[in-house]
């Protein structure tokens, strides 16, 4: 009984001195503890015990995504007037880098003539690098530069790949550039009137980059614009204009006019047609 009675004043005493070690406490900090939210605090330690979720890689940063995704895009409706421009891809023709040759040889396939991307760019004035051993580069209105079937070829603007068309049509028709002209009168001269145009613009329509530099023949830096690509427009509604798109299978992709035409702006609005 009398060791029962010690254990508990043993304990009596121990919770008093916790009790005064506690108000001793909060006498010498009642001003910071008043402040304290104690909910708050409540909710915080609720949060932190909570499991964390799971995380998944995924494929794309959300930079690579954005850059990737095809923006404000669709596909044609079956009532969408549309000129039947053979579709060629750049996987069909192995060019990854040459949807300028693929845009012309849909062109020339479109008028009769069953030549390839590969027979348009023996046609071509060409180079495999920017630079010459001498550092002198090359203008890519008067060449294509790179290799096409490569990841690292750049392409080519409307004045090289336009002699390009026009040694294959051998004066049988006549490939026109047509650079400078506004989408609408594009669209009002040519579209409506079943005549497809090679336009310049970006893969997906997706932001113009900065891409590499070098030195022309006249002194002058050319910038080449990363995300550069070829299209062939083969119709238009009130809202979209529909391409061709040899970076696209199946079927013929649209985008928005407003964005077709800040792209088209951006590359220099480049454009060919073939004539009679």
């Amino acid at each position: 009984m009398a060791e029962k009675k010690k254990h508990t004043l043993l304990r009596i005493l121990c919770i008093s001195l916790l009790c005064f070690v506690g108000i001793f406490f909060y006498s010498l900090h009642w001003e910071e503890i008043s402040r304290i939210n104690w909910k708050e605090k409540g909710e915080q330690v609720l949060k932190r015990l909570e499991p964390e979720p799971e995380t998944v890689e995924g494929l794309f940063r959300p930079a690579e995504m954005s850059r990737n995704m095809p923006a404000l895009s669709r596909l044609a409706q079956k009532d969408t007037p549309l000129i039947t421009v053979p579709l060629i891809t750049q996987q069909d023709s192995n060019y990854q880098t040459g949807c300028e040759l693929v845009s012309g040889a849909m062109l020339l396939n479109y008028y009769g003539i069953g030549a390839t991307a590969q027979d348009l760019y023996a046609q071509m004035d060409r180079v495999s690098t920017p630079e010459d051993a001498s550092g002198v580069g090359a203008d890519p209105s008067q060449y294509f530069i790179g290799d096409p079937a490569g990841k690292s070829g750049y392409g080519c603007y409307a004045g090289a790949l336009t002699v390009g068309l026009n040694r294959i049509l051998n004066g049988n028709r006549y490939a026109v550039d047509i650079t400078g002209t506004d989408l609408e009168i594009i669209e009002k001269n040519y579209i409506e009137q079943d005549i497809p145009v090679i336009i310049w613009a970006t893969i997906h329509m997706s932001e113009p980059r900065e891409g590499d530099s070098w030195k022309l023949a006249d002194g002058s830096t050319f910038r080449w614009i990363a995300g550069e690509h070829c299209l062939v427009l083969v119709g238009a509604d009130d809202n979209y204009y529909y391409f061709n798109d040899p970076d696209h299978s199946g079927e013929a992709i649209g985008y928005e006019k407003e964005l077709v035409r800040q792209r088209y702006e951006q590359l220099g609005e480049q454009a060919i047609i073939i004539s009679r």
